[in-house]
């Protein structure tokens, strides 16, 4: 048995509106056409679904409940016609992003607040991770966004430059090395340097920079960057950082250019491939602003 999808349709309309006219104007065909596909579709199942009374098409039983089974493929195909006009819209559609600790206060929470609002019907996921997961699972389009610490990795996935800028030795206003112009891995030898974990690029330019160092500090705390400002604050050491966490962390901090110089980088990562979505095109161009208007503002 092979039902085409015309005949089904005329079966409903039929059934619907009780007459071969109406039906015929509703699929916009003459109404042979319609009686045609009728009598195509009651040879192909092998009943009678309709009898004649009076000029009038009445249904038979079996057309009754052959109704109800074509009416749940045509709610299939209405559903199906719903979700594409919401994927059209990004409604509940849910939207994932990540981003590192130090791009989501202020930068990307003002971003949010702006770009999304008070619409209610966008879903979205905020993860806050490092920045080696953030781009595996952007890679793996697990995340729609990211938000992460460079360099950019190698591949299709499709990347945006928000930031630059080199690191900084941040310490109290009160300490000792703050009345110096740069700080140097000499400089460091008789602090605490508190620095970031192993995974993040700004930590390897740091290992660099010791190793080609005649002499190297051994006192380190490894902790998060955001972390490492906060401890710093408290006296606990010299936090190598760059200017965007020590403004995320927002506490009262003295920062001096470190030599030799170690480039910070931030970029909004999306998967290869990816449909452009709107919303995130702004909420990344929005981060972008604010981060070069707070540089402006730091200079």
């Amino acid at each position: 048995m092979r039902l085409k999808p015309r005949q089904l349709e005329a079966f409903r309309h039929v059934m619907l509106t009780r007459g071969v006219t109406a039906a015929s104007e509703a699929m916009n065909i003459a109404q042979p056409a319609v009686s045609r596909l009728i009598r195509d579709l009651e040879s192909e199942v092998g009943m009678t679904l309709f009898t004649r009374q009076g000029g009038r098409l009445l249904p038979t039983p079996e057309a009754v409940l052959l109704l109800a089974e074509v009416e749940r493929l045509y709610i299939g195909i209405d559903q199906v016609a719903r979700a594409a006009d919401d994927i059209r819209q990004h409604l509940n559609v849910v939207l994932r992003m990540a981003s590192v600790t130090s791009l989501v206060r202020p930068f990307l929470h003002r971003a949010m607040m702006e770009v999304v609002g008070p619409r209610l019907d966008l879903p979205l996921v905020l993860d806050v991770e490092n920045s080696r997961h953030i781009w595996d699972m952007v890679e793996q389009s697990h995340y729609d966004l990211g938000l992460v610490f460079g360099p950019p990795r190698q591949g299709d996935l499709q990347t945006v430059h928000l930031h630059s800028s080199t690191a900084v030795a941040a310490m109290p206003p009160d300490h000792p090395l703050a009345e110096k112009d740069v700080i140097t891995p000499t400089d460091l030898l008789d602090c605490r340097v508190l620095t970031a974990g192993r995974n993040s690029p700004l930590r390897r330019g740091l290992d660099r920079a010791f190793s080609q160092a005649e002499q190297a500090p051994l006192n380190t705390l490894e902790t998060s960057m955001l972390n490492c400002c906060h401890f710093a604050a408290a006296g606990m050491g010299v936090a190598i950082v760059d200017r965007i966490t020590m403004r995320a962390a927002d506490v009262k901090l003295c920062a001096k250019p470190f030599l030799p110089t170690i480039d910070v980088s931030y970029y909004a990562a999306r998967p290869a491939g990816s449909r452009q979505i709107l919303v995130l095109d702004q909420i990344v161009e929005r981060i972008k602003e604010l981060l070069d208007e707070d540089t402006v503002i730091a200079s």
